[in-house]
């Protein structure tokens, strides 16, 4: 029983072992939900992906925007207006930036993280100021946030967690100093999120059948490289006799003549051979076992 045990945990460690060993690699939507008229569970999950604009200020009071989809080339084009009112409830130029941002929903789960790229992010201000967020545009993967979905995070300052220390959201430098009194007076925040799905009607199908094709020719040229090969060994066997040594292979028979001497085997004896010299190995390799098994069972009494 024992060591019926100590197997199976040597298989469980293996296996734990193995799992851990296969990186975690982005996934691109495209393989996992799409529009599509054939299948109605994977055009149904696409169309259901989303975006809505956030924003909180230094009182971290709530706020979002309205819905946006997905277009069907999988990119999100999303707008998100900040009144002043909600950045500065006294109307006294006294606003400042708690937290704002995008945040994508209903992307399927268990596949995170997926690839994107976003361009053009950018806030520009009620007076006009446009500051371009290149941290922003930086992102390549879109990774499953704490409270759902994917969310780009736009703070002044990091999010620290106060017992362990460690940073939760990262603080973005483009608006270093917005959570300052009068900082912040609302404005738009716009970007692109694509998602690299491929253009409508594209077929690659025609294009692989090319490469087939053309790994067709090699092959058939490499096949009359073959025929060729045969040729020169079939001449170098023609010009392979020595002095004194004949060998002539008739039926799966070997005749050897060197000096005089003739010794016939067929293939049949060398099987023989070979399988009492199998048998021989499997026999002790068995007594061997048996042996070890022994051993243990005596240590484990």
């Amino acid at each position: 029983m024992k060591i019926k045990k100590f197997i199976a945990g040597m298989a469980a460690a293996t296996m734990a072992i193995s799992s851990f060993a296969i990186s975690a690699s982005a996934t691109k939507l495209s393989d996992v939900a799409y529009p599509t008229e054939e299948n109605a569970e994977v055009n149904d999950a696409f169309y259901s992906i989303g975006a809505m604009g956030f924003f909180m200020s230094q009182e971290w009071a709530w706020n979002q925007g309205d819905w946006v989809g997905i277009s069907d080339d999988g990119k999100i084009e999303i707008s998100y207006s900040i009144s002043q009112v909600i950045a500065d409830k006294t109307l006294s130029d006294k606003g400042s930036l708690g937290d704002m941002g995008i945040m994508i929903m209903n992307l399927p789960e268990g596949s995170y993280p997926y690839d994107i790229t976003i361009s053009d992010a950018k806030f520009v201000a009620t007076d006009g100021t446009e500051t371009k967020l290149d941290s922003i545009n930086s992102i390549t993967q879109a990774a499953e946030d704490a409270e759902g979905g994917f969310r780009i995070h736009i703070r002044p300052t990091d999010e620290v967690d106060e017992e362990s220390g460690e940073v939760i959201k990262a603080a973005c430098p483009e608006v270093a100093g917005w959570d300052a009194e009068g900082a912040f007076n609302g404005g738009v925040l716009s970007m692109t999120i694509d998602f690299g799905m491929p253009a409508a009607g594209t077929d690659d199908s025609s294009s692989k059948a090319d490469d087939n094709s053309s790994k067709g020719d090699n092959n058939s040229s490499k096949k009359d490289d073959t025929s060729s090969k045969t040729d020169d060994s079939s001449s170098k066997k023609d010009n392979s006799s020595t002095a004194g040594t004949t060998s002539n292979k008739t039926n799966n028979t070997t005749t050897t003549t060197t000096g005089g001497t003739t010794s016939n085997k067929t293939a049949a004896d060398a099987d023989n051979s070979n399988a009492e010299t199998g048998a021989e190995s499997f026999a002790f390799a068995g007594v061997a076992l048996a042996a070890a098994a022994v051993v243990i069972s005596k240590k484990n009494k």
